[in-house]
């Protein structure tokens, strides 16, 4: 990229400088080209349309590379922040596994209200998904692939469902255990198709 735009300004410092040699030192009329024969201005105009083409690529170039390097940039913050919540929910999973757990959850959650009035169920369904307005919008600018989010989607749907599952459940082993290895497959489809950087 750089050795290219170093090629086209020394093109253009050439051309200029041929240009002003030319017409100093009268070059054309010292090997026999009537100088007279030759409209310096429409060359001058020529040659400043070149020098301004030349400049308007250098800075495409400059303003296109940048803009790539963004792009790649946003991409591996919006694939981190995914990875750290598919961390987070695995850990939250295991976590709840432990009975005393469990019951300190039951306990603080409110079982009378609805669960989107109890806050304190609110915030164990969504503890992991601290970066979900993030992902919503590398999602919509295609950042990130559909693929990408409806993987992020299904694998928010399993954990919280199956925490729901397990807190209201917190004394069943059955029920909670089919919605836990329901969990743990999407978790490994979604984080071996994260894994290979596809988009």
């Amino acid at each position: 990229m750089k050795k290219r735009i170093f090629k086209i300004i020394l093109s253009c410092l050439a051309l200029t400088f041929i240009y002003f040699l030319l017409d100093i030192n009268d070059l054309p009329t010292s090997i026999g080209i009537q100088s007279e024969n030759i409209n310096w201005d429409i060359a001058s105009i020529i040659i400043g349309n070149i020098v301004v083409i030349c400049l308007y690529l250098i800075t495409f170039n400059v303003l296109d590379h940048r803009s790539i390097e963004k792009d790649k940039n946003q991409r591996e913050v919006a694939l981190l922040l995914m990875s750290k919540t598919y961390e987070q929910c695995k850990e939250s999973v295991l976590l709840l596994e432990r009975r005393e757990v469990r019951e300190k959850a039951v306990e603080k959650c409110n079982f009378h209200k609805v669960i989107h009035e109890d806050k304190q169920m609110q915030y164990y369904l969504d503890f992991p998904f601290k970066f979900h307005e993030q992902i919503v919008e590398f999602a919509s600018t295609g950042i990130i692939s559909k693929k990408e989010f409806s993987d992020y989607l299904d694998l928010r749907e399993a954990f919280r469902t199956h925490i729901n599952i397990r807190i209201m459940s917190f004394d069943r082993e059955e029920l909670p255990n089919s919605t836990k290895n329901e969990f743990f497959a999407t978790y490994e489809r979604v984080t071996s198709f994260l894994n290979r950087g596809e988009k």
